[in-house]
């Protein structure tokens, strides 16, 4: 069963993401996890995550080139983390 906090973030981090032009990006929930990803050929390449850790505090984590996931040290709320990944790290989220 999916929670139900998850999928109200999912929407956020899809309406945010595209808000600021990342219009190649969906988001999908995988466990605690809502995976951000795109599609390249009809693939679904995984570019970044964030990982729920409690009600409040999300971690983020990256895809390398192969899809294998790096954990970073940046934990806060989704508003700071989707602020984070769509400015200052925003190379994970650019179009390839």
């Amino acid at each position: 069963m999916t929670d139900i906090f998850l999928e109200t973030d999912q929407s956020t981090i899809e309406n945010e993401l595209h808000k600021k032009g990342f219009y190649h990006l969906s988001v999908r929930i995988h466990g605690k996890n809502l995976v951000i990803y795109s599609e390249e050929e009809g693939e679904k390449i995984n570019r970044a995550r964030l990982t729920r850790i409690n009600s409040q505090t999300y971690q983020i984590g990256i895809a390398d080139h192969r899809g294998k996931w790096e954990r970073t040290p940046f934990l806060g709320t989704l508003s700071e983390m989707l602020t984070m990944l769509t400015e200052q790290i925003s190379f994970a989220l650019a179009k390839w």
